[in-house]
């Protein structure tokens, strides 16, 4: 099995040729032999037996690969060549006087805390009338313009709730608070040298200079949205439409559910209405969806409400295709709001079991073939103390991760067993948004409430990297590219003007050190960064694009 990988930044004293710099594709073979045991499981003949802990670490396929634990030796290793790198981000509007500078002079001077109107100071509180000069003033999108204090208080933030690549990476939708559904296409500069660049050769620091070099015009394409849809209304849930491609029109839309609106299918070329799906309750009176799923396979749209899920057929509008109550009032079945739902990818009921979450706590499995009424093929003990689950992903043949809302961890729970959860992953998930995360080949990412993204092997159960991004707002959302190394991010939290003179105590490590993990993971300033693209975020509320070089290769 081939896998390539990216040098990032090469050092000239260690390449052969000085100065040159080079990406280099590296080839490494899997090595399996009979009757050697890996990780818990005894290879016998065709078939392999469960150990004890299997409980512990999921199954691996026949091409996974031992990781070198000098990554977690070497810090130099850990910190450079492993490292996230923005190589885009698009800010949000910033309402407040919220000056990053001082923050910036923060993180240098060492202090513990700061004031989220950008008053620095560690030690005493500042005067009224410092107070007073910092809080008439009000800065929108950055310190183009002043407003008054009356003013201010009628704003409010706009930041990120959620977002994610299409099927093929080329372009990406954004969900913001403002209820506006925005289209970016992905840097094409980034996916060209991806896709090109070690045939030709170069680095991440040509990639910088062709940046460096744009035109402000480009400058200004590249970091603004084609197509931008107000809802008026509260957005629930975006999803691309699974078979998206370009060279066919047909398949070119995206679905959108509203708070008291019906489900809207749009163009992802110029933004319209193409059509629209009434959930309708028994009374027959429009209900919300909270949440949407395409079928893999079919031309369904699966559309997650109170205690239902209700089918459409993409060809037919208005009429539901199928109403699957999952539970009636004195029922056994799943009660609550259903937050999310995802289908099988592989293995035994590809295409035909999906997961559902709900905003009980609950996990549970289906069939499109099964009787949904109180009826279900597995429900899963998760008793875990949190606000409610808000993603779910398939991992392998028989895994389920599932994260929550005001949660601590992501539980990976296995279909076979459904007694309770099989492992969990530290993250930090202390408000009431979704944290949505994503998986690529056996790595789980997902980002947390102080700003980090947490890079997990679910195979081996182990930490690959943990990395600050944002120092002032929580990562809520991240997706991964489908063919490139690469990571969408979204941050952002709901800030009131009310409130923003409050202190903010950095509690990142209490945190990631409680249960006496002593292993560190420092955060390396932008002074001490050596190379062009940045590695931390430099806006309260943005989307960043984000490269990392995978263990694994790409």
């Amino acid at each position: 099995m081939k896998l390539e990988s990216y040098d990032l930044f090469e050092d000239p004293n260690r390449h052969p040729c000085k100065g040159a710099s080079t990406i280099s594709a590296r080839a490494s073979t899997d090595q399996h032999k009979s009757g050697k045991e890996v990780n818990g499981l005894r290879r016998r003949g065709t078939s392999y037996k469960m150990d004890v802990d299997e409980r512990k670490s999921p199954d691996k396929g026949s091409n996974a690969e031992e990781i070198d634990d000098d990554i977690f030796k070497n810090k130099e290793l850990f910190f450079d060549k492993k490292q996230f790198y923005i190589l885009q981000e698009i800010p949000y509007t910033d309402s407040y006087n919220y000056d990053y500078k001082l923050i910036d002079q923060f993180y240098q001077s060492g202090g513990d805390s700061y004031y989220v109107n950008g008053d620095s100071s560690s030690g005493a509180e500042p005067s009224d009338a410092e107070s007073v000069s910092t809080g008439e003033k009000c800065v929108v999108n950055h310190g183009n313009s002043n407003r008054t204090q009356r003013e201010c208080r009628f704003l409010r933030n706009e930041c990120l709730k959620q977002c994610e690549f299409n099927r093929d990476g080329s372009c990406y939708y954004t969900l913001s608070s403002s209820n506006n559904v925005r289209l970016y296409a992905t840097d094409p500069l980034a996916l060209t040298f991806l896709e090109y660049g070690k045939d030709n050769s170069t680095n991440l620091k040509s990639l910088h200079d062709e940046y460096f070099g744009m035109v402000e015009e480009e400058k200004w394409k590249r970091n603004n949205s084609w197509i931008n849809i107000n809802m008026n209304e509260h957005v629930y849930d975006c999803k691309f439409y699974p078979h998206f491609e370009w060279n066919n029109v047909n398949t070119c839309f995206f679905g959108v559910s509203s708070k008291d609106k019906p489900i809207c299918l749009y163009s992802a070329f110029d933004g319209s209405h193409l059509i629209s799906f009434k959930t309708l309750s028994e009374c027959y009176e429009l209900c919300n969806c909270y949440s949407l799923c395409f079928h893999p396979e079919k031309n369904w749209l699966l559309c997650g409400t109170n205690k239902s899920i209700k089918v459409f057929d993409i060809g037919i509008p208005n009429e539901p295709l199928e109403n699957r109550i999952l539970s009636t009032r004195k029922g056994k079945g799943q009660k609550g709001i259903i937050s999310t739902i995802d289908y099988k990818k592989e293995g035994y009921g590809m295409n035909t079991l999906y997961a559902v979450g709900d905003y009980n706590d609950c996990l549970y499995l289906y069939a499109d073939n099964c009787d949904h009424k109180n009826d279900y093929i597995l429900k899963f003990d998760a008793k875990n103390k949190s606000n409610g689950i808000t993603c779910v992903k398939w991992f392998n043949e028989f895994y389920i991760l599932s994260g929550s809302r005001n949660g601590s961890y992501i539980y990976l729970y296995d279909m076979r067993n459904g007694k309770g959860y099989v492992q969990k992953y530290e993250r930090y998930a202390l408000t009431n948004q979704k944290y949505l995360f994503d998986t690529h080949q056996n790595y789980l990412l997902s980002g947390d409430t102080f700003g980090y993204i947490n890079m997990y092997d679910i195979v081996t159960n182990k930490l690959i990297h943990r990395q600050l991004i944002n120092s002032y707002s929580p990562i809520i959302s991240v997706s991964a590219h489908p063919t490139h190394p690469l990571l969408l991010t979204g941050s952002g939290t709901r800030r009131f003007y009310e409130n923003n003179n409050h202190q903010v105590d950095i509690i990142t490590n209490l945190f990631y050190n409680q249960g006496g993990n002593n292993t560190k993971y420092d955060r390396v300033s932008q002074t001490e960064n050596k190379h062009p693209f940045p590695i931390h975020s430099s806006y309260l509320n943005s989307a960043c694009t984000v490269f990392f070089h995978f263990p694994h290769g790409s």
